[in-house]
């Protein structure tokens, strides 16, 4: 892949030019021209593996595999992978990735990001033998950029949270501002100082750098969230409840001038895993939500009318419960955000962002495609293509738009999975009974589920192998249970890609069951066994061997 280096801090000697400067800005845009259109061409997904040994593993320190996350700064969307660790600490996994990037790889003792290259093999060699002096060495073609990040990872991880709540959890937001920027600024000196040591790879550099920037963007945008659960950690409260508790002070405009700061509009910013996470957090930052919420019910507002009334009144008491739980979700009418982003980003970021507002463009579009598992047609594609002025963003979309076609496809040839539906007669208090009587005699796993839900998706392809060894046990069974909050279009095409029994039940069946089994969030687990008595009607697992253990003790009671 063709990329290239500019540090716009670094003094160059001057030199006599030939080019006018009409002639140079004719040249600038036919390279940027030339780059975006490489970057379109090269964004083919190729395959690319990761392996590596772990030296002083044992399958009896209580993990066999770990997880790979890919993050997609175009698309707003992520793909998970398994990765399985064998006997001898040996582990290998394949990837398609369509450019160089950071992807996060989460092992007990090395939980950051890895960076590769697309069709290159990065090796991992890990020694654990000393706990507290994990080492790792990277061999491949991505090697040396790894190795240099290396040098300055512990730079880079460097939190102390229960010290940053501390000094925290009381600062205006100018304070806040100024305390993570003086953290920032530490750490690129301490990165420049590592650097200068001695040859240092331009890409790990230019990763770490932006490694630290986009990072400190994304605690200040969270400023409110940072300064509630700060508040939590340090008067030691639960974070159950779910309303705030913490009345910090609300950040004003000139707050958010550090966005300003940043370097935008640069393909190469795709590389970093970081880029993704700010990319999140300019969507769904404070001010576009307040832009956001002059559409419609000012409930801040509602609210505070209301309590001034008999709150002894039911029909208030309900409401207010309402407009508390509508602040708390920061809920807003549909498509108000969509419409407020383009406001907020006109006044708080560079006209230089074009990248950026085109990301959060095409993230509206592809989210809806994969919820939906909705393929492009000829006049959207149309549509789309005249509103985004980075055209080379364009080909991640493309390869969006050919899973999801592959993946219907695939739906249509799936075997191992059985679609159940209740009678419509079944009355809500005796549907459990019912569901659970098509398997007595067998030990269940139940999976309380939706297609919307990554942590979902990420658990089910974890449990996947574990499903696999059991295929031959016709005592056991995977039973998947969601709700028509998968729509049905989704379902039809993900469902027949997970091997087990499947129910999606109305709104109010799968109340009925939440309420059977305390579900106050997805996914949830539950076991039954042989007679049909819940077990456990919240079972928590990290591991395999944690969910077969328990099935073959029940088979064999």
């Amino acid at each position: 892949m063709f990329l290239f280096y500019c540090d716009t801090n670094k003094k160059y000697p001057s030199f006599p030019s030939p080019f006018t400067i009409p002639e140079m800005k004719k040249t600038l845009a036919f390279v940027y021209l030339l780059l975006c259109y490489t970057l379109t061409i090269s964004a083919q997904s190729k395959i690319t593996r990761y392996s590596g040994t772990i030296k002083g593993y044992h399958p009896d320190m209580g993990f066999k595999t770990v997880q790979l996350s890919n993050n997609n700064a175009v698309t707003g969307l992520y793909s998970s992978y398994l990765i399985n660790i064998a006997a001898d600490g040996t582990f290998e996994v394949a990837l398609p990735l369509t450019r160089e990037q950071e992807v996060w790889v989460g092992f007990p003792f090395f939980n950051s990001p890895i960076y590769l290259e697309p069709g290159k093999e990065l090796i991992q060699n890990f020694d654990i033998t000393s706990p507290s002096a994990v080492t790792s060495v990277f061999k491949g073609v991505p090697a040396t950029v790894n190795n240099d990040i290396n040098k300055v990872r512990p730079i880079l991880m460097d939190f102390d949270w229960d010290a940053i709540d501390k000094a925290i959890y009381s600062m205006t937001p100018e304070q806040y501002k100024l305390y993570f920027q003086q953290i920032q600024q530490r750490k690129l000196s301490q990165i420049d100082s590592i650097a200068k040591k001695g040859a240092f790879n331009k890409t790990a550099y230019d990763l770490a750098q932006r490694n630290v920037k986009y990072s400190t963007a994304d605690l200040l945008i969270f400023y409110r969230h940072m300064m509630e659960s700060a508040y939590r950690h340090v008067n030691k409260l639960s974070f159950d409840n779910k309303q705030p508790l913490s009345k910090p002070v609300k950040p004003d405009s000139s707050y958010y001038s550090f966005l300003k700061e940043l370097k935008y509009n640069d393909p190469l910013a795709l590389r970093s895993y970081n880029y993704f996470i700010l990319i999140n957090r300019l969507m769904y930052m404070e001010p576009v939500y307040d832009q956001a919420r002059t559409e419609g019910a000012d409930y801040e507002k509602e609210l505070a009318i209301l309590k001034t009334k008999d709150t002894s009144d039911l029909g208030i008491k309900n409401t207010i419960n309402h407009y508390e739980e509508m602040i708390a979700r920061n809920a807003t009418i549909p498509g108000a955000l969509e419409r407020a982003r383009p406001v907020v980003f006109k006044k708080l970021l560079p006209v230089s962002s074009s990248m950026e507002t085109d990301i959060v463009y095409l993230q509206s579009i592809t989210r809806e495609m994969d919820i939906n598992k909705d393929t492009l047609s000829a006049e959207k594609l149309a549509t789309i293509k005249s509103n985004v002025k980075n055209p080379f963003l364009l080909a991640d979309v493309y390869t969006l738009d050919n899973t999801i076609k592959e993946s219907i496809r695939n739906a249509k040839t799936q075997k191992g999975y059985s679609y159940n539906q209740l009678a419509a007669t079944t009355a809500n208090d005796s549907m459990l009974t019912t569901i659970l009587e098509k398997y007595k005699g067998k030990v269940i796993f139940i999976d309380f589920w939706a297609t919307w839900c990554g942590p979902c998706m990420d658990a089910i392809k974890r449990i996947a192998p574990l499903k696999e060894e059991l295929a031959g046990d016709k005592n056991i069974v995977f039973l998947y249970i969601t709700n028509t909050s998968s729509p049905e279009k989704s379902y039809d095409v993900i469902m027949p890609g997970i091997k087990g029994e499947h129910y999606r039940l109305s709104t109010d069946q799968f109340n009925q069951l939440s309420g059977m089994f305390n579900i106050v969030g997805i996914p949830h687990y539950a076991i039954v066994d042989k007679r049909g008595t819940i077990i456990n009607k919240n079972f928590i697992w990290t591991q395999n061997d944690q969910v077969k253990e328990q099935l073959l003790r029940l088979e064999k009671e």
